[in-house]
């Protein structure tokens, strides 16, 4: 039953927490009497639990507490026993056979010691009966009986008849005011232990998830759920919405992340100090959408994406040879010839009399090829340069760093930045197995290492396809070693194994956009030469005014950065000039994808003219 807040309950119930079931039971036996009863199951979302408890305490004719070893110990059943006493309204019912509290036992007391919720139980309805006369007494009667109603005033003048009447009338105002001011004093002095009982409560959830995310082994999972209890209770409770930004991050909900650091910012209670507000920031910068940055390109493949027959593109025996440019057998660079494959990229072993090579066919075009395709290889990749490699390391030792708070801050930044990212999980996976390689073993493992093992997993967790795949050796040798540590780490280790079996069957996606018709020989070249590396390359677009000046190669979110590198490096062989490489931060891929935007001047009359552009 949900009474409306403007009514007042018959009945109030009064209970500990772990005898919520027998509660229950009794509101809903007393229900079917025909009273109306109120327990803090009827609390709506929202209101102010507190000032409605004792709104409704104070309305009911009868308050039934129900005495327990747990209702006992408590100090809020025992501060709305003493309310309900002072205003001659408490009913104490033993439903477990315990001693009473001090100043509760010289009460009349019923017991419910063995009731199972039957309504014919004589001793529930011993109780029932009991309730109902409480109720048609009621508190006005109550006040009344001293005064006991039809004694008769003895004679006097009207005067003093009026004077006396007028006397008891004060009396009577003086004493409500005084009980309606002794009221509003006990709700205030509710209401304030109320709060500060919410308080010690969020900071028992929010200490609950400090522990369980600098633990040897964090769980992110029960610290996210202790943060959220302990902000239910405090709402401006700042670190518990700034922890809870971690977790969100690292569980690879980004909008949840930017908002709990917003909220981190804006609260008021337990603030930041200055070390996590500047890490705030720095988050929030990572988690922020870039202004006025270019749309992804998103579209599908227009026909099934085949492999390229050998001659287009040059073979030794079985092996496609699509590998960085050759020197050229002549002083003099050669050009791109008129079918729009650059030479170059044909192995010395073809000359001096290489095979006729056929034109390259569009995919989008003729859906029909056939050709007897060697297998797609690997895409290739190109290592970090060395002037990052220690950034990237400093970085990875963070999460395995004594430090818990370095450990958390370091594994957030990592999972969020897409430019390091892929580039720092070969080093993470190499610092876990070296940990658990160590000395002792897995065993003997310090917290900031069995921490920072955890926290790889994380990481892995937030990588594309690509960069598992390019790792995968190292990775599956992880979560084999991992697997031992505990359930847990063994559920971590068990989604990256899902994730690296799923990134088996998705390959990099490369866009290509064309400013002009002259451009698509060399566009097609290009495609061709990517799909035999194992990229997905759907049909060319033609996009004319939206191309920029200039060609660029466009990186999607967290697309692995060796990938990217060695796109940049076939754009440059096939436009024989370096291509400017650009991060698209706020686009959130499910697979590695690339984007290449020939620019306008390329093959456009009056601009720069390639052997390989097509010929008006």
């Amino acid at each position: 039953m949900n009474p409306s807040d403007a009514v007042a309950p018959d009945v109030f119930v009064s209970y500990a927490r772990k005898n919520r079931p027998l509660a229950e039971q009794l509101a809903e036996g007393l229900n079917a009497g025909g009273l109306q009863v109120w327990w803090d199951s009827d609390l709506a979302p929202g209101t102010e639990f507190a000032a409605v408890i004792e709104a409704k305490l104070l309305g009911a004719a009868v308050v039934i507490v129900l005495w327990s070893a747990d209702s006992v110990r408590s100090s809020f059943v025992r501060d709305e026993c003493s309310r309900a006493l002072k205003h001659d309204k408490l009913l104490p019912v033993r439903i477990e056979d315990i001693e009473l509290p001090l100043g509760f036992g010289q009460l009349h007391t019923l017991d419910l010691l063995d009731w199972e919720g039957d309504a014919d139980d004589e001793a529930f309805e011993k109780l029932l009966l009991e309730v109902q006369r409480r109720r048609q007494r009621g508190p006005q009667a109550l006040l009344a009986e001293p005064l006991r109603p039809g004694r008769k005033w003895p004679r006097r003048s009207s005067l003093l008849a009026g004077a006396a009447l007028a006397l008891v009338v004060a009396g009577s105002a003086t004493w409500y005011a005084r009980d309606r001011a002794d009221q509003a004093a006990d709700v205030l002095a509710g209401v304030q232990r109320r709060e500060e009982a919410d308080k010690l409560e969020a900071d028992r959830h929010f200490r609950a998830g400090l522990d369980l995310q600098y633990a040897d082994v964090p769980q992110l999972e029960k610290a996210r759920n202790e943060y959220l209890s302990a902000i239910e209770r405090r709402p401006g409770h700042a670190r518990a919405h700034y922890y809870l930004g971690h977790v969100y991050a690292q569980m690879g909900n980004p909008a949840d992340a930017l908002a709990s650091f917003k909220l981190a910012l804006a609260a008021t209670e337990s603030p930041l100090d200055r070390i996590q507000h500047a890490d705030v920031d720095k988050q929030l910068l990572a988690l922020a959408v870039v202004d006025g940055e270019e749309a992804p390109v998103t579209r599908a493949a227009t026909a099934p994406q085949v492999a390229p027959p050998p001659s287009a593109i040059g073979s030794v025996g079985s092996s496609v040879v699509v590998a960085a440019r050759a020197p050229a057998a002549k002083t003099s660079p050669a050009p791109v010839n008129r079918d729009g494959i650059d030479p170059q990229i044909v192995t010395r072993s073809l000359k001096p009399k290489p095979a006729p090579v056929p034109a390259p066919v569009s995919i989008a075009r003729e859906p029909n090829v056939t050709s007897a395709a060697p297998e797609p290889r690997s895409p290739p990749r190109i290592e970090p340069p060395e002037a990052s490699v220690a950034a990237l390391m400093k970085s990875v030792e963070g999460l395995f760093d004594a430090n818990k708070e370095t450990r958390i801050t370091a594994t957030t930044s990592l999972v969020l930045d897409p430019l390091a990212l892929s580039d720092a999980v070969p080093f993470a996976v190499n610092k876990a197995l070296q940990v658990l390689k160590g000395e002792g073993g897995a065993a003997g493992l310090s917290a900031s290492a069995s921490s920072g093992v955890v926290n790889t997993l994380v990481l892995l967790q937030s990588a594309l396809p690509g960069t598992l795949q390019v790792n995968r050796v190292a990775i599956e040798q992880l979560v084999d070693a991992a697997a031992p540590l505990g359930d847990y780490t063994a559920q971590q280790a068990g989604k990256v194994r899902g994730l690296l079996t799923a990134a088996a069957a998705r390959h990099p996606l490369a866009y290509i956009q064309i400013a002009n018709e002259g451009q698509r020989p060399i566009a097609e070249a290009l495609a061709l030469k990517m799909r035999s590396f194992g990229y997905e390359a759907p049909g060319i677009e033609l996009v004319a005014d939206r191309a920029p000046e200039t060609t660029q190669v466009r990186v999607q979110g967290k697309s692995d950065r060796s990938y990217a590198r060695w796109v940049r490096k076939a754009v440059a062989d096939a436009v024989d000039a370096s291509p400017a490489v650009s991060a698209l931060r706020n686009a959130r891929p499910g697979v590695d994808t690339y984007e290449i935007w020939f620019g306008r001047q390329l093959c456009a009359p009056g601009g720069r003219v390639l052997a390989g552009c097509k010929k008006a």
